[in-house]
């Protein structure tokens, strides 16, 4: 079981946004919990899972009068559909030496002196600049010499940020350390090492880089990139962490919980820093789906719900598994999970500029920042957040 240390650090995510009308808010709270989230199945039109991109394509073509769709988006068909389980691994520490040689030289290692025992294969060194720890679940955390200095803390100011899962145009170039790299170059080197490199590792997901964030650095740029994983064509929820609040109260748990990787390039075709900050997962299909919510119905489920939108742009249309912690207490009284159900969503993303969220002249270090609504593809629950999900991909 892997143990969760949870504090009010993680509980930033929910930050106020006064663009969000009263009455929408209103409205909006009257589904938050799962109770009333629960729908009455005759306000959707189910279809084959076969189906999913012809009504897609035919459901994002169509007018609305709460919201607009962006025009960016790309949808991918997924070969199949599931209700989910997911549970930490143990026993990686038996593959230390090929993941630590992903990073490193045999030279380099060797001479870090590193602190080996059965659950973890780790060494700092401040002189050489060298980070690396890998631990029995699969937790693996990097920083090579360029990125030691600035950790894993992206404090350094957003410039522009890129989304290679939507059909941004990827063609801009940025000096980085050591010359000039595309957008598209970097992507293209990372989900190549993605593939050929980490995967082997995972070999139950396909992992693809999804956000790219442009920072300033050293007079120059760094390239800092957030990867989800997918299973059999469907994205691992990568953004959201949100706390479990009963009655305006944590409860020291979280309700949803991320799973990505995340890399900084600093030079040129390098990994200068990895984390996969959740160590690694198995699947296991609890039931197979055939017939799910289509897009079309829910898109004009959202158009009756949320009647006071107005110029409101659906950036992003996505099917996800969503990671709910199963939580037990271990013999010490804590509280540990003990895996995760996960349950496929239509994910509706509305991206947030940055003038809704930054004080005047605060400097934007911030990740890619959002705002989100889910629909269970099978029961119609509705969860959302329409207060501004930073994402932890800032300070």
């Amino acid at each position: 079981m892997k143990k969760i240390i949870l504090s009010m650090s993680l509980l930033f995510i929910l930050t106020a946004c006064a663009s969000v009308p009263d009455q929408v808010k209103s409205d909006m709270n009257g589904y938050r919990n799962a109770e009333n989230g629960k729908l009455n199945n005759s306000e959707f039109t189910y279809i084959n899972v076969s189906d999913l991109s012809d009504n897609a394509e035919t459901a994002m073509s169509k007018e609305y009068g709460q919201f607009t769709i962006s025009n960016k988006i790309k949808f991918i068909q997924p070969s199949e559909l599931n209700i989910m389980s997911f549970k930490s691994v143990f026993g990686f520490s038996e593959k230390t030496e090929e993941t630590v040689g992903l990073f490193f030289t045999a030279s380099e290692i060797a001479a870090q002196n590193p602190d080996k025992n059965n659950l973890e294969f780790a060494f700092y060194n401040e002189i050489d600049k060298f980070y690396c720890n890998v631990d029995d679940d699969g937790f693996i955390a990097v920083l090579k010499p360029d990125a030691f200095d600035i950790s894993f803390s992206y404090s350094e100011p957003n410039v522009k940020i890129y989304h290679p899962d939507r059909n941004d145009d990827l063609n801009d170039e940025y000096q980085l350390n050591d010359g000039k790299c595309s957008v598209n170059d970097a992507v293209e080197y990372v989900d190549n090492w993605l593939e050929t490199k980490y995967e082997p590792l995972c070999p139950d997901f396909n992992c693809k880089v999804n956000t790219v964030i442009v920072r300033e650095h050293n007079n120059n740029y760094l390239y800092q990139f957030l990867a989800e994983s997918s299973y059999k064509g469907v994205p691992i929820d990568s953004y959201t962490r949100e706390a479990e609040i009963v009655d305006g109260e944590h409860t020291g748990k979280m309700s949803y919980i991320d799973y990505g990787i995340q890399i900084q390039m600093i030079n040129i075709d390098t990994i200068d820093s990895f984390t996969n900050l959740m160590g690694m997962i198995e699947p296991t299909v609890i039931e197979n789906i055939d017939e799910c919510i289509s897009l079309e119905s829910a898109l004009n489920f959202c158009e009756n719900t949320f009647t006071d939108f107005r110029d409101v742009t659906i950036s992003d249309i996505d099917i996800m598994y969503t990671l709910n912690p199963v939580y037990e207490t271990d013999d010490e009284g804590q509280l540990v999970v003990n895996g995760y159900n996960s349950r496929p969503v239509w994910e509706f993303v509305i991206d947030v500029p940055p003038e809704e969220f930054l004080a005047n002249g605060e400097a934007n270090t911030y990740g890619d920042t959002r705002k989100y609504i889910y629909i269970d593809m099978v029961t119609g629950e509705l969860k959302y957040n329409f207060d501004i999900v930073k994402q932890g991909l800032g300070d």
